[in-house]
This record gives structure tokens, sequence and C-alpha cells, in this order.
């Protein structure tokens, strides 16, 4: 059975994420946060680190959980979009601190009926339990992508023809 460490982050109550050793750089507990006028609730704002502007992204709030304006907790990723660019980096918002553990194929479970019907879909690589509770791996290069941010445009443009809201 193959074994790897990943990183687990609890974007909120009912929604954690994990990414692999090597995509966590550094938890954050309260980042300077700059708002970005004109951009989606889900992307607001950016932080300052190592003289680069890194995007904070609420993934909670892709599935209508945003969190709470007073959790200013961090977790900052990197990612490469392919071989031969440089590293990334993206800010995930989180309620606590990070958690190191090890997963394994038998841990492998189904992915939640709430996932399967959310923009998180395209972006979702796995599934696996830990305390009986599913965790999402997501692919992080894909998630910061211009491609992801069409596919919310796109879903939320269709929430609003068919509510009118």
């Amino acid at each position: 059975m193959t074994a790897s460490d990943a990183w687990l982050l609890e974007c909120s109550d009912t929604l954690t994420i994990a990414v692999s050793d090597h995509e966590m750089l550094e938890y954050i507990d309260a980042p300077l946060r700059f708002g970005v006028p004109g951009s989606p609730e889900y992307c607001s704002a950016v932080l300052l680190w190592q003289e680069n502007l890194v995007p904070i992204m609420d993934v909670a709030a892709l599935l209508g959980q945003p969190q709470d304006e007073m959790n200013t907790r961090v977790s900052l990723l990197t990612y490469q979009e392919k071989p031969g660019v440089a590293l990334q980096q993206l800010a995930v918002n989180v309620v606590s601190a990070p958690q190191k553990v090890r997963v394994d194929d038998g841990q492998a479970c189904e992915l939640a009926e709430e996932i399967n019907t959310s923009v998180l879909m395209p972006i979702s690589l796995s599934c696996f339990s830990h305390d009986d509770q599913p965790v999402l791996i997501l692919d992080i290069a894909r998630l910061a992508s211009a491609e992801f941010r069409d596919i919310v445009n796109d879903d939320q443009s269709s929430l609003v023809r068919s509510t009118g809201f």
C-alpha cells in the first residue's frame, strides 16, 4: 500500500482539503491583507510575501460558505503550472493551523455529492477519509488558473440567470 505525507487544511467547519507535502510552504496566523476592488468574493485580497503579491483564495466561499472576516489565517501554498515554469504561490484561508498526516490508498473514498455538483469538481483529484470525515485533494495549479476562474464565473452567471439575483 502506497503512503504519502499530506497537509490537512480546514477551510470551514465542513470542508477540509489536503495538499501534498511539497505544496505546503508556510502557515501565517495573521497576514496583512490588501483588498482588491472588483475581485470575486472567493479571491478578494492579496498578501505581500517575500516582495511578491500572493492571491488569497477562500475555497469555502466557492461552496457558499465564506469564512468569518475575523478569521485571518492562511496556508501559503506553492505550485507549478507546468514543468520548466517558475513556482508560484497561492494563499488559502484556513480556520486552524494545518495538520500533517500520513495518507494511504486504503483511506480513499467517494467524493461527496455536494462536491460532485460544485465548481470544485473539475479541480478535484481525489478524496480520502480522515477521522471519519471526507478530505478533498485539489489540484492547486488548476485552482489558481484562469480556466478555473472562467468555470466559477460561468457557474455564477447560470445561478444569476436561474434565480434572477
